[in-house]
């Protein structure tokens, strides 16, 4: 069993910086002491943020005393062996030991990270580290608190901590710091749109929009049954005569006979019913005919009310011209539409919305299903799809008020991945240049948090990439334009000094132009050369005959002895005699150093073996180097170097060679 009380905790505690660019976060660390070797003991609690699995972690450790002052900074510290899964947390089980036996507090970061693919990550910069408040737990006793956690497991997601977001990260609900770049959180997977939307406690849904009940159409009264009133017959005029006018007479009633039927009441009765029944069916169908399309189109309004926009639609086309029926047909269509939006099938609600595009509103619908899709695929961390839905909706609808937020969410996240395809790449790789170049090309249309900054870091790492290469021209006026941006004006001193350097020969004037400005500034051996171009400067040679032309160099030789340095010097103005310093190294293995003219003489030869070893029975190159000894070993102003092969062993009177001795 271990012995537990054998350890004793110094520190522990959480760590609140974050680096969206690194694959693992340092999330705590705990120090504690060996009470019987006195070694501090070092656990690191780390989340995989990547989609890989880690195999290795190197750390950069920052120790620090009971005072909070710095003591060292331990680099490349290695973790043992371990195999952490994508989103994962990992290390804390692990035990690394720390060499300052002082060490009362410790911050630790990732340096290189190892996957199992055989990739690595390395640190770019040590400051790139984002601060964020320490998250906030959520309490039981929070009144917010049955809120959050009705809310959490709706969107099932964890309800630890609080949601906060600030510039270049957010921090999910888990305790998980992300870079803003970043949709769903390395650590649980939840979706931060979806959080920054519901884990607000002020959030409110919006209440459905309830349909307006349909109000019912005017019942026609029945049409009244109008009877004929038929006009009495007039009186006829009395006869007259010749003879005067003639009173009426009586007529003397008919005799009745038993087999002569006589018109009765009762059959004149049976008329006027008979009458009035047909006027009554003709007013019936008549009131039937207008009051059966009233009864439809209800039914055609309880349809709609229960949602069957279908049913509503075929009342609404047989109804034809019936009040508003033929402008209801349209609006089943958008009807339909609209519940397929609602169930998420923004594909099949776009297909039937190009069959009714005259339709008014049928606009508005088409928009807001490219915004959705553009949003789902967004969520999805598909770009590709995202872009394709965006530019749709921008070339249809450009007048849409969400489009400007999802193209700056759009441009960022393009910019983001294409600046990180950029980071795996060696710094070095000329494939760099074209991934930076589309980052720059997208952050240059969007304002959207830490986009500016993440747009110069990408000219920035564009000059360092031409620097590597050699490409030094592009470099300088690339750190030129970045200004005071992190080192660009120290690497472009770099780049200066070493274009000049590499075209001393070709007496361009950008080489003099170069030259003279890094000497103005003191930059460490741009004098030196700059006197070299202006003709102020250094010849040596190595010859077997001092009195020749030193600008014939000696190539070979056998004897060191017969070896002379020939050197002339044109000193800088009003600078006085320039002492030269030679450093040697022979093939044996042999180096050393010793002053050409140590009188201060410009002009001269100093032989070999003046200076140095005359012998040496190695074969081999032979090198000599020569420094300006008041500016000392940094940058030589020449080296030379000549073939040496040793004169063979001299021969004994016999012509033998002399004897080594033998076994007796």
């Amino acid at each position: 069993m271990a012995n537990f009380q054998r350890f004793q905790t110094i520190s522990t505690g959480p760590q609140n910086l974050f680096d969206p660019d690194c694959p693992v976060w340092v999330s705590r660390c705990r120090l504690s002491r060996d009470l019987e070797t006195g070694k501090r003991l070092l656990q690191v609690r780390m989340v995989n943020c990547s989609d890989k699995k880690i195999t290795r972690v190197f750390l950069r450790v920052k120790c620090a005393d009971g005072a909070g002052q710095g003591l060292t900074v331990l680099q490349m510290v290695p973790t043992p062996s371990l195999l952490a899964m994508p989103g994962r947390a990992f290390g804390d089980d692990k035990i690394i030991e720390l060499p300052a036996p002082e060490t009362t507090f410790v911050e630790a970061f990732a340096q290189r990270v190892e996957f199992s693919d055989q990739t690595s990550w390395n640190e770019q910069s040590a400051h790139h580290y984002l601060a964020f408040p320490a998250p906030v737990q959520v309490s039981a006793a929070d009144p917010d608190y049955p809120k959050l956690r009705e809310l959490a497991e709706r969107g099932g997601v964890r309800n630890s901590y609080r949601f906060h977001s600030q510039k270049d990260m957010w921090l999910c609900t888990c305790g998980q710091p992300n870079g803003s770049a970043a949709l769903r959180c390395a650590h649980c997977g939840a979706d931060r749109l979806w959080l920054e939307k519901h884990m607000d406690p002020d959030y409110r849904e919006p209440a459905p929009v309830q349909p307006a009940a349909p109000v019912p159409a005017p019942v026609p009264a029945p049409a009244p049954v109008v009877v004929p009133i038929l006009p009495a017959q007039p009186a006829p005029a009395p006869r007259t005569s010749a003879y005067g006018a003639v009173p009426p007479q009586s007529v003397p009633a008919r005799p009745r006979e038993d087999d002569e039927p006589e018109r009765s009441h009762a059959g004149r009765t049976l008329a006027i019913i008979l009458a009035i029944l047909l006027f009554l069916s003709v007013g019936g169908w008549v009131a039937f005919r207008e009051l059966r399309p009233y009864l439809r189109y209800r039914e055609a309004e309880k349809a709609v009310s229960a949602g069957n926009y279908e049913q509503a639609e075929l009342i609404f086309k047989e109804l034809g011209d019936y009040k508003n029926s033929a402008a209801r047909v349209g609006e089943m269509e958008l009807n339909k539409i609209r519940a397929l939006m609602k169930d998420g099938d923004y594909e099949q609600a776009l297909q039937l919305l190009d069959g009714v595009r005259s339709l008014e509103g049928a606009g508005d619908l088409r928009a807001d299903c490219y915004y959705s899709l553009a949003v789902l695929a967004f969520n999805d961390g598909d770009l590709e799809r995202t872009a394709s839905y965006t530019e749709q909706l921008a070339a249809e609808y450009p007048d849409y008020p969400e489009l400007p937020k999802l193209q700056q969410y759009l441009h960022y996240s393009l910019g983001n991945q294409a600046f990180g395809e950029a980071a795996k790449l060696a710094d070095n790789d000329p494939a760099k240049i074209p991934c930076f170049e589309k980052a720059i090309q997208e952050y240059s249309q969007t304002d959207y948090k830490d986009s500016a900054d993440r747009l110069r870091e990408s000219r920035y790492r564009i000059a360092i990439v031409n620097m590597n290469l050699g490409r030094y021209q592009d470099a300088i006026q690339q750190f030129t334009n970045l200004g005071d941006y992190l080192d660009s004006q120290r690497y472009r001193a770099d780049c200066m000094f070493a274009y000049a350097k590499t075209h001393l020969e070709m007496t361009d004037s950008l080489t003099l132009d170069y030259l003279t400005e890094l000497a103005g500034e003191g930059y460490d051996g741009a004098q030196e050369l700059l006197d070299r171009l202006n003709g102020v400067g250094f010849v040596f040679s190595l010859t077997a005959d001092p009195t020749v032309d030193p600008r014939q160099p000696l190539t070979v030789a056998s004897d060191l002895s017969k070896v002379y340095l020939a050197y002339h010097i044109t000193p800088r103005e009003g600078a006085g005699a320039v002492i030269v310093l030679v450093v040697y190294q022979l093939p044996d293995g042999r180096q050393g150093r010793g002053v050409l003219n140590s009188d201060g003489s410009a002009v001269g030869a100093k032989r070999w073996s003046d200076l140095f070893p005359a012998e040496c029975s190695v074969g081999g190159t032979v090198t000599v180097s020569f420094y300006d000894s008041a500016v000392g070993e940094g940058i030589p102003l020449e080296t030379l170097s000549f073939d040496y092969q040793p004169a063979s062993e001299p021969e004994d009177a016999s012509g033998q060679p002399p004897e080594t001795g033998g076994e007796e």
